[in-house]
């Protein structure tokens, strides 16, 4: 696997750590304080990883299909929520760099 598909497996672990820090160990986003919306939360983001590690293609297409919801949240908590506006900033670079990463893999991929 090229560097750019270990950096989007670094980026998708990054923001499952982010989750789990931002819900159990911060003030968890607005309106979130339930443990069931912090699973919510996580879960969904379980779901690609073992294929997003192996360097699946599929996988990490639909893994950034699913981020796009992290990134709405992100953008939404830096707007409306300032004391949030931290953690929400690192949700959307991080999904920034997945995106980014699996696009570069993906045309890298493409071209072997």
């Amino acid at each position: 696997m090229s560097r750019w598909g270990r950096l989007a497996g670094v980026a998708w672990l990054a923001l499952i750590a982010l989750q789990l820090t931002w819900h159990w160990a911060l003030p968890p986003p607005h309106g979130a304080a339930s443990p069931y919306l912090a699973a919510a939360a996580i879960v969904p983001l379980l779901l690609p990883v073992r294929g997003v590690l192996r360097g699946s293609l599929r996988s990490m297409t639909w893994a950034g299909y699913l981020a796009m919801l992290y990134l709405v949240v992100g953008v939404m908590e830096a707007w409306a929520n300032p004391p949030q506006r931290v953690p929400a900033l690192a949700q959307v670079a991080l999904v920034a760099v997945f995106v980014g990463s699996v696009l570069v893999f993906s045309r890298l991929d493409r071209q072997s």
